[in-house]
């Protein structure tokens, strides 16, 4: 299963605080690895600087137990993620941002070309040659990864669990 969030650090909690990203919408990460030591629940969060935004987000995963908007200026919930993100917690906390957006791309698009490939034959009419690649972009929408596979003037959104799934 690919994992390709990066490890939320306390560090970036000031740097957040000083690009004026006070906003954090978490929620529960299917994909988390979590630590080997312990039962460890994996947590997602996306940073915002808009708290409409941020509540925008909330309400689509609102039905997540784990679903909340953690406010940095607030000191309470400040020291609460401080506390999560240190020694012997119980949370794996991932942060919805990437190193390289064409580098995942390029892993996808070769790890997942045949999925993606047998994604396009059983859900659409589209017609690809063999020696055809497709290359997908991806967006990252709520937490969650999607692919945009584009062929002339089509093109599709899918949800990245589908393509590994097909």
């Amino acid at each position: 299963m690919l994992q390709p969030f990066e490890s939320f650090r306390e560090g970036y909690i000031d740097r957040l605080m000083q690009v004026k990203k006070y906003f954090l919408v978490s929620q529960y990460y299917t994909r988390g690895e979590g630590k080997s030591d312990m039962a460890v629940t994996p947590l997602l969060v996306t940073a915002y600087d808009d708290l409409a935004r941020a509540k925008t987000h909330w309400y689509a995963v609102r039905e997540d137990p784990l679903a909340a908007i953690i406010k940095l200026d607030k000191v309470e919930h400040n020291l609460k993620l401080r506390d999560m993100l240190g020694e012997g917690s119980r949370y794996q906390i991932y942060w919805a941002v990437v190193k390289s957006k064409g580098e995942l791309e390029k892993r996808i698009n070769s790890q997942y070309k045949e999925n993606m490939r047998r994604y396009i034959q059983q859900n659409t009419n589209w017609r690809i040659d063999h020696e055809a690649s497709v290359k997908p972009s991806i967006e990252l929408t709520f937490g969650h990864l999607y692919l945009i596979l584009k062929r002339g003037s089509q093109s599709i959104r899918i949800k990245f669990e589908e393509i590994e799934s097909a």
